[in-house]
């Protein structure tokens, strides 16, 4: 049955009714928050000691960490004096069904070189992996999850950047900047629940030493953030304030405003803001070069303004001039994409890594056509997938 139409109207009608009432208390909320951003921007050491206290009382506290640059400074891009190498890599993904006549997963990871403004045309790259038998199968001896296939997905794309930048390091590059979509910190949540998980989040964490042994300018691109990692630094004041520190991560009063919504306020278009370091327990795990930092970058044009985040680790946070590279890059190939600014190697090795529903069904076929070549017998779907399928046509 569809959509129970005339129940969700009158919810939505409720929902209206509430909305101007809500953005009242919004627009107070966010008049405070600027008001302790502005006066607290440049107190660094005070924002970190409470930080570290915030964090004694909670230790799942998540939220910035300010380093050395004032929050509210906003930072132009400065024009890059040499030749240097693109690499943005994603990936797209199948996983395992047991609805379908036979059970099987892929991965698929599309890569693109750019060498911009040298003369050079773009190379792209594709590669598939299927996943069969025992590849589907935890340790438990459960179904292969999604967020393990997602976790090895991550680190195809990053092996497939180590791999092109190493050849760049072999031609005489040695400014190299490597672009992925998403954050940097895969799956945080997921993390721990199987032994497989475990096991790919330290190749992952190796994949990365790899790439800051080769000095590039790595970077997770994250569009359209809506974070709260300034905001949640910003409610540590107003608990302190009120003598709740012990409520730090867990009471949230500025719970209707993200991070956007500052630095909307004082980023220029093409302008970055100030690094600064995630902290959180999910995140202890990158520690040393590989420690996560971000900043916000505004993309967009004149009177409007639009953010994405970017997640660094420690390595491209201590240069400036991987720091600079990227943030020169990133201002550059976004722009390439018109008014609807978006990196254009990303969204590019979306295009070329993208699985879609015709492609899943031809490689099943091709894999039930080869089992029946060498006398296999071949499962049936689901009769719960062919009544949906039914429904569908």
């Amino acid at each position: 049955m569809p959509v129970n139409y005339q129940q969700v109207l009158q919810q939505i009608r409720e929902m209206g009714q509430q909305a101007t009432q809500i953005e009242e208390q919004a627009q107070k909320l966010r008049a405070e928050a600027w008001r302790l951003f502005d006066q607290y921007a440049c107190e660094l050491d005070t924002l970190q000691q409470l930080v570290e206290l915030a964090a004694a009382e909670n230790p799942h506290l998540r939220c910035a960490l300010p380093c050395q640059e004032c929050l509210n400074a906003g930072f132009a891009a400065l024009p890059i004096d040499s030749s240097y190498t693109l690499l943005a890599a994603d990936g797209s993904q199948i996983n395992p069904d047991r609805h379908a006549s036979v059970e099987f997963g892929a991965i698929n990871v599309g890569a693109i070189r750019v060498h911009p403004g040298q003369g050079r045309p773009p190379e792209e790259v594709v590669r598939s992996q299927m996943l069969f038998y025992h590849q589907l199968f935890t340790s438990n001896g459960g179904f292969l999850t999604d967020d393990v296939v997602a976790l090895m997905r991550d680190i195809a794309e990053r092996r497939e950047l180590i791999s092109l930048a190493r050849q760049e390091n072999s031609n005489g590059s040695d400014l190299i900047v490597t672009l992925t979509d998403g954050t940097l910190e895969p799956f945080r949540e997921a993390k721990g629940q199987l032994p497989e998980l475990e096991k790919l989040f330290e190749t992952y964490l190796e994949v990365l030493r790899e790439l800051a042994g080769l000095q590039v300018a790595t970077a997770g691109y994250v569009d359209k953030p809506r974070s709260h990692l300034v905001i949640n630094l910003l409610e540590l004041i107003v608990l302190q304030k009120e003598g709740r520190l012990k409520q730090a991560g867990k009471d949230h009063p500025f719970l209707l405003i993200d991070d956007a919504y500052l630095f909307e306020r004082i980023l220029e278009p093409g302008q970055r803001s100030a690094v600064m370091a995630i902290h959180s327990p999910a995140v202890q795990s990158f520690t040393g070069e590989l420690s996560l930092h971000f900043f916000y970058l505004n993309v967009g044009r004149p009177n409007h303004p639009y953010l994405s985040r970017v997640e660094i680790p420690q390595w491209v946070a201590a240069s400036p001039r991987l720091l600079n590279l990227l943030h020169a890059a990133l201002l550059s190939q976004s722009r390439m994409m018109g008014v609807r600014a978006y990196p254009y190697v990303l969204h590019r090795a979306h295009e070329i890594a993208v699985v879609g529903y015709s492609e899943r069904e031809q490689l099943e076929n091709m894999i039930i056509a080869e089992l029946r070549r060498q006398g296999v017998p071949v499962g049936e779907r689901s009769y719960k997938q062919v009544a949906k399928d039914a429904s569908y046509s």
